[in-house]
């Protein structure tokens, strides 16, 4: 479940920010809100379609072949979806802005997805060895931040700014569900850091763990929904403006037009003029013609060269990147050299009683206490701080372990 919130916070995340982006557009050259601007971002939606493909199929894909065969596909798909969900646009020039800016965001996609799994593997071979707190970078198109708030903060200030109440509500739409996202992502990747370090420290149950963080995050949802109301009670109140009728009361002195005409009037001799003053130029010799042409084929040979040379680095490290099921594959090379393996002799000398019941005692305590005892802790001092001071095994395994302490041998 937690890996399925995840991995829809991220869809959720990239299918936001780039549906506003032909919006935002639209609000620049639009010159008065219409039926367009209404429905224009849910068209845009469409984009959700490669970035739930293109994140599945890049799981999947061994070689890079299989991949661009599939995210050909995935384009032509988005294209005809494009096409289909245009509706009332197709008698405009906005359609092809339209699909323009979403067949651009689909191979954005594609080849973010692609760039993403060859950079993971090269991170992990040039940082492992080198430092041991490396993380592995974050993916733009699968991580949720509050910092991308701004974005859409930005896009709301300028559509109100330019008199555009669709583009504004769909900013404002889009900030409330992101914000939501962001919020159960933050959550679910939180619970499970927590879970990690538990299992090292004190084995607190993951049920109480889970209840104190929904507990945490729905007092937050609460907060948010309180803050979130008076906006949505007020769009109708907004105060919209236009910036670019400004522009419209400056006065312009063409005086200075007419002067710079009048001086532009004396032209320069035309070419025609030269070639009967001068004569026609004369052609250039045969070998620097020859002498261009070579080097145009060796540029064009070095060119395909170096192509064909990345294309072969780029399906090669597009396997080794990862296997089907995410895991780093390693290249070992192979070895003619023997391993020589030491043998350690172990003692198989009989331990005494009083060793006996020493190593007793510390197999006991280390049933129920996980961390090392002090060196300063007592015999009690350890059994109370591991909780079992009050058992009647405890009792009678210290009485055991003091009896062997402080005897004599023999």
């Amino acid at each position: 479940m937690r890996k399925f919130v995840k991995r829809t916070a991220g869809w959720i995340h990239a299918t936001l920010i780039m549906a506003m982006v032909m919006p935002l557009l639209y609000a620049f050259g639009a010159k008065q809100p219409d039926d367009i601007g209404q429905n224009l971002f849910y068209k845009c939606l469409v984009i959700i379609l490669p970035v739930v493909a293109t994140d599945l199929i890049i799981k999947k894909c061994e070689g890079l072949l299989s991949y661009l065969i599939l995210s050909v596909l995935v384009f032509a798909a988005t294209a005809a979806a494009g096409w289909v969900a245009a509706g009332s646009l197709h008698q405009s020039f906005i359609l092809w802005i339209y699909l323009f800016v979403l067949l651009c965001e689909t191979i954005f996609v594609i080849i973010s997805r692609m760039s993403e799994r060859l950079r993971r593997n090269e991170e992990q071979e040039v940082s492992k060895d080198t430092d041991p707190t490396w993380r592995p970078s974050l993916d733009s198109l699968r991580t949720p931040s509050f910092a991308v708030l701004i974005f859409f903060v930005a896009a709301y200030a300028v559509a109100v700014n330019l008199n555009n109440p669709a583009v504004c509500n769909a900013a404002l739409f889009c900030a409330i569900v992101y914000t939501v996202i962001t919020f159960l992502y933050l959550h679910v990747c939180e619970t499970e850091n927590y879970l990690a370090l538990n299992k090292r420290t004190c084995n607190i149950p993951s049920k109480r763990i889970y209840g104190i963080g929904n507990g945490m995050l729905a007092i937050f949802m609460l907060l948010f929904i309180v803050v979130m109301l008076p906006a949505l009670f007020t769009i109708s109140n907004r105060h919209y403006r236009d910036l670019r009728e400004s522009t419209a009361f400056i006065n312009i002195d063409y005086t200075e037009l007419i002067e710079e005409n009048e001086r532009q009037a004396d032209t320069p001799m035309p070419p025609e003029a030269w070639m009967e003053q001068f004569g026609a130029p004369e052609p250039p010799p045969e070998w620097l013609d020859t002498l261009f042409y070579i080097m145009e084929a060796i540029v064009a040979i070095l060119l395909a060269a170096a192509l064909i040379k990345i294309i072969y680095d780029t399906f090669r490290a597009f396997r080794a990147a990862a296997d089907e099921n995410g895991d780093i594959v390693e290249e070992l090379a192979e070895t003619n050299e023997g391993v020589k393996i030491k043998r350690l002799r172990i003692s198989r000398r009989k331990l005494s009683e009083r060793e006996r019941i020493r190593k007793e005692y510390r197999k006991f305590i280390r049933r129920y206490r996980k961390e090392r005892p002090a060196r300063y802790e007592s015999p009690t001092e350890i059994e109370r701080n591991a909780g079992i001071s009050e058992s009647e095994e405890c009792k009678k395994i210290h009485n055991q372990y003091e009896l062997a302490r402080y005897r004599q041998e023999g």
